[in-house]
């Protein structure tokens, strides 16, 4: 059993559509994207997708300045002897087409009764469509979505019902919530999973990012999942192209949305 067991029940939020979504403006404001194994040892970073050896990943996890504050906050609202993992942040164009044709495929030989478009939609519920449009961006193109768990700082990985990226209903964020809502009796491992969800979330939202209904791991803030659930008139991050050479974006204006980066220092 879990011993993290006071924080309150998930509840229920709106799950806007990925059309609802994009209906919120967005009004770029050129914060920069930073490293986040910077943090480390306070947090950890441990990029999933570049260890699957998924395309144009890379070996750290790129976030906007006030998202690297934002989860500094979120760890220290943590108790004693745990600390955030973080999995995912900023991803290329070409890993979010690599992950949702990999989601799909996966899905297509779970249901092989459904058609492309039924499994492209499928797909959308946790992966979404790879997008560099400046009114409708993957969440994490813009750098202010994040995929994260927690660990206790002697190595421990805590439990959570349902595996990083498992695209299935038990990914859920409410998943548990929902069940003890029908009244359905919890095994000691979802009541683990259960108590566990609730301190993410809790310690997620204090420091002011908003969850994916789909998916207990992710996370954002100033994208527009974040407007339309905190009300925002707009969002604050579009989508960045990162560049790693120095040389590639010499003499670029501003406004290109190209980010050089560097791991440390620059």
């Amino acid at each position: 059993m879990s011993q993290f067991t006071d924080y309150p029940p998930i509840p229920r939020t709106a799950t806007p559509s990925w059309e609802d979504t994009f209906t919120i403006p967005v009004r770029e404001g050129g914060e920069h994207l930073v490293p986040l194994s910077l943090t480390e040892p306070t947090m950890l970073v441990r990029p999933a997708y570049y260890h699957a050896g998924v395309e144009r990943a890379l070996p750290e996890c790129y976030a906007r300045d006030t998202v690297r504050l934002m989860l500094l906050k979120a760890n220290a609202l943590l108790p004693k002897g745990l600390r955030l993992i973080i999995l995912d942040t900023w991803r290329s164009k070409e890993t979010q087409t690599a992950l949702f044709a990999t989601c799909a495929a996966s899905l297509a030989k779970a249901h092989p009764d459904a058609d492309t478009e039924r499994v492209n939609a499928m797909t959308a519920e946790f992966v979404a469509p790879p997008s560099l449009d400046p009114a409708s961006p993957s969440p994490h193109a813009t750098g202010g979505a994040v995929d994260l768990t927690i660990a206790t700082t002697d190595g421990r990985a805590l439990i959570f019902g349902a595996p990083f990226d498992y695209p299935g209903p038990v990914s859920n964020t409410r998943h548990y919530e929902e069940r003890l809502e029908r009244g359905e009796q919890l095994t000691d491992n979802d009541r683990e999973a259960l108590e566990n969800r609730r301190l993410l979330y809790d310690v997620m939202t204090r420091a002011g990012f908003v969850n994916y209904h789909g998916e207990w791991w992710h996370f954002e803030y100033g994208t527009q999942r974040w407007a339309y659930l905190s009300g925002q008139p707009n969002a604050c991050y579009g989508p960045r192209i990162i560049t790693l050479n120095s040389f590639a974006a010499f003499g670029l204006a501003d406004n290109t949305g190209i980010t050089t980066l560097v791991s440390a220092g620059g």
